[in-house]
């Protein structure tokens, strides 16, 4: 008899298991959807495939801007040096 009771014992233990697992499944689906929420809200992207898109497009505008910031010190600079002679 000893072994139907560990069998039980094992069966009730899968079954909090399962519904541990379900209550952590229901909770991250839950998330995902505030969060492609928030995405869609911010950044007028509704899928992962839209999003990484979208950060390569605001990489690339940020690269422009360092660059662009990058020439007017230099501008700057030039400007200073020559202003010192």
């Amino acid at each position: 008899m000893g072994t139907s009771r560990s069998i039980g014992e094992k069966l009730l233990s899968m079954k909090k298991q399962l519904e541990e697992q379900k209550a952590q499944r229901s909770e991250l689906q839950g998330e995902l959807k505030s969060l492609t929420k928030q995405m869609e809200q911010e950044f007028g992207v509704k899928t992962p495939e839209e999003a990484d898109a979208k950060i390569k497009e605001m990489e690339t505008e940020i690269q422009g801007m360092e660059e662009s910031l990058q020439q007017q010190v230099d501008e700057i600079e030039i400007l200073m040096e020559g202003g010192s002679d």
